[in-house]
């Protein structure tokens, strides 16, 4: 197969790993699936080996397929982190920094992109507002140059450079029973109606914990991975949402009030694929990031 050849091949079965789909990827790629297809299929038989599982609906990566996405991903960050170097070295002080976080802590890391681009007006951003779960996979797959997460999943490949406890409010309507509330325990809230966050999120897992093998049950009205669709909700209801300090702002119509159950308490953590090197804009807005979570922690204590 020839460099450029391979190189083509390369960039779709990337496309297509990722995915899980060839069809899908085509599309992305604004292709016809079977130029993409072709490829895949070039790449297997220079290789000698299958490098996708066919499934009924889409693909999966054989072990073979897996060596080869590590090696491909790891080529271009290595890339990436040579010529965020070699832009250094002439003062361009360009770069693209990806991040991953949860929808909590949106407001915050919004702040800190506007602040970074008024001095870096060349570095640009992709942002993905997920669940902790997929912030850990983004990061560790090195999707993602930094994960922004609230009670993540253990994963020794996601190496925690920051992180601060963090405990889980009740959100509720202003003209709700229990507003006028200085703090509240969970079982105040569950004789209302709750709205729940779904499992890829760090503070449905506390939930879960704390009333796993207890008299407590959570019998959700509305379960679903949006913040905003649940504050929503139970501004104009008898509802009861829940979300961490960092994000739960009163307003809007909206009350937060802490909830003092010890098992509520979780950890706010800022991480980076362990053992990986970030490009230099990257390693320096994670640098801002973690000042204004330790600056946040100083003005709480």
């Amino acid at each position: 197969m020839k460099p450029q050849s391979r190189s083509r091949a390369f960039s779709y079965f990337e496309a297509v790993a990722r995915i899980g789909s060839i069809r899908k990827a085509a599309a992305a790629l604004n292709i016809a699936s079977s130029a993409v297809n072709r490829h895949v299929l070039d790449l297997e038989e220079s290789l000698g080996v299958a490098l996708f599982e066919r499934l009924a609906r889409g693909v999966r990566l054989t072990s073979a397929g897996e060596l080869l996405i590590a090696h491909i991903r790891r080529t271009a960050h290595d890339f990436d982190l040579t010529r965020s170097q070699i832009e250094e070295l002439r003062g361009l002080r360009r770069g693209h920094i990806h991040l991953a976080i949860i929808e909590a802590v949106a407001d915050v890391v919004a702040e800190q992109i506007a602040t970074f681009q008024a001095s870096h007006p060349r570095v640009t951003f992709t942002v993905d507002v997920v669940g902790s779960q997929q912030v850990v996979a983004a990061t560790v797959r090195e999707e993602a140059h930094i994960g922004y997460a609230f009670n993540p999943p253990a994963d020794r490949r996601f190496a925690v450079v920051a992180d601060v406890p963090q405990p889980l409010m009740a959100l509720m309507a202003r003209r709700h029973p229990l507003a006028g509330r200085d703090k509240l325990r969970l079982s105040d809230c569950l004789p209302y109606p709750i709205l729940l966050g779904d499992e890829s999120l760090g503070g449905r897992r506390l939930l879960d914990t704390a009333t796993e093998g207890s008299s407590l049950s959570l019998r959700p009205v509305v379960t679903g991975n949006s913040v905003a669709v649940m504050q929503t909700v139970a501004a104009r209801s008898q509802a009861i949402c829940f979300q961490i300090e960092i994000g739960a702002r009163s307003g809007a119509g909206l009350v937060a009030i802490p909830l003092v159950d010890r098992a509520l308490r979780g950890r706010l953590v800022i991480g980076i694929g362990r053992n990986r090197q970030l490009p230099v804009a990257a390693a320096v807005f994670l640098e801002n990031l973690k000042a204004d979570l330790a600056a946040r922690q100083r003005r709480k204590a």
